[in-house]
């Protein structure tokens, strides 16, 4: 996987706007790899729409096993949350720096 977009602003509108498939850098999992072997790789993360043309609404795991709402796009970062079983809230946050944009889904 090749890092060839680096420009933080068209990160940006590519995640507010389309469907993608994307990794951030540090996030990993044990998984196979390209070459057949097993062992820690990129974690694949994606956004989700649910509905069409309006901004995303989510970003989840290549499995839906994890999946964290959208709270805002900032300048530098996206910001996320979601709760728990005990409605404890918890944020994330998504350096665009850190992100590799894969490939399109739609």
């Amino acid at each position: 996987m090749k890092n060839v977009l680096k420009d933080i602003k068209l990160i940006k509108k590519i995640l507010e706007t389309q469907e993608v498939k994307f990794t951030v850098n540090g996030h990993t999992e044990y998984s196979k790899k390209e070459d057949g072997t097993y062992g820690q790789v990129l974690k694949v993360f994606k956004t989700n729409k649910f509905m069409k043309d309006q901004p995303t609404a989510s970003m989840s795991d290549k499995y839906g096993l994890w999946s964290m709402n959208v709270r805002k796009f900032g300048p530098s970062s996206v910001t996320l949350y979601t709760y728990d079983m005990l409605q404890n809230k918890t944020r994330g946050r998504i350096k665009y720096e850190d992100v590799t944009i894969l490939k399109e889904l739609s």
